[in-house]
């Protein structure tokens, strides 16, 4: 009797599950209450994800819309533990050749508080996310990132696409396979690496490097443009490529030859936290705002 009571129970919380799924054909939508500090796993495909920070909400929302496409065409899974929020959205393999005479798109926004513990993943299309703080990591296969007003632990990696990051504090770590990075923030260490593309990164007035950093490319040009004030010791070399600095860098060493690279090493400012720069096949930048 216990187990027909347990099997019905299972079976009531199944059929609910899936009715939250099929709301709509082209549309899905569900709330999460929290009571602290949210942690969110998302995951998606074939989709625009976008993530931002609501103003003292104390839930976080999750809307799909389709538009010329049928949710029909995906796997929606998505649970509630606590603060800990899990949603997925793939698109179902498809058997056949099908002709769609209609641009289509699945759109995923998110609505959380803004600090949080975030694992985001994209695996075929955009991924935008604004005003967000706490320890996040951003994903990315195939598509772009474009990110505004994060702060905290930042991990962001993208396989194939450009990743443009906007007013954003903190500690900053990027890996990138082929595609731009475009930087723009006040760090206290940066991490960043690109496979194939160039890397560009601005530090805003007031910033300073409270622990040694490093920016690699390894078949792409680097630009950096600090603020006059900045304080830093740099070490900048390149095996295929050109130096070009217009810091007035107290030097420690340069080497100019052509077959063994370039290299320098100097002050700015009267020194810091060293930051390193290398490129294997890339000219380096080096300017003040």
């Amino acid at each position: 009797m216990k187990t027909t009571a347990v099997n019905l129970a299972f079976s009531v919380l199944a059929l609910s599950a899936v009715a939250a799924i099929a709301q709509s054909d082209t549309a899905w939508d569900k709330s999460y209450p929290v009571t602290g500090q949210p942690s969110l796993v998302l995951s998606t495909g074939d989709s625009h994800l976008n993530i931002h920070a609501c103003g003292g909400c104390q839930t976080v929302h999750i809307h799909v819309t389709a538009e010329n496409a049928s949710l029909s065409r995906y796997t929606l899974e998505e649970s509630q533990s606590g603060n800990t929020v899990q949603f997925s959205l793939k698109e179902k393999p498809q058997m056949g050749f099908h002709i769609n005479l209609h641009p289509s798109s699945v759109r995923v926004d998110v609505e959380t508080p803004a600090n949080l513990t975030l694992d985001a993943r994209s695996a075929d299309g955009t991924l935008t996310a604004a005003d967000l703080h706490g320890d996040l990591t951003i994903h990315t296969s195939d598509g772009n990132q474009e990110l505004s007003g994060l702060s905290g632990n930042l991990k962001l990696h993208s396989s194939d696409g450009r990743l443009v990051v906007r007013n954003a504090s903190g500690t900053l770590e990027t890996r990138g396979s082929d595609g731009t990075q475009d930087i723009q923030g006040s760090f206290t260490s940066v991490l960043l690496h690109s496979s194939d593309g160039s890397i560009t990164i601005e530090l805003a007035e007031g910033s300073h490097l409270s622990a040694d950093s490093r920016i690699e490319s390894s078949d792409g040009s680097v630009t950096l443009r600090v603020p006059k004030t900045f304080p830093a010791e740099l070490a900048v070399s390149t095996s295929d490529g050109s130096i070009q600095s217009t810091l007035p860098l107290v030097l420690d060493g340069y080497n100019s030859k052509g077959h063994s690279g370039h290299n320098i090493r100097g002050k700015f400012n009267g020194g810091g936290s060293l930051l390193t720069i290398h490129t294997s096949d890339g000219s380096v930048h080096l300017s003040t705002l």
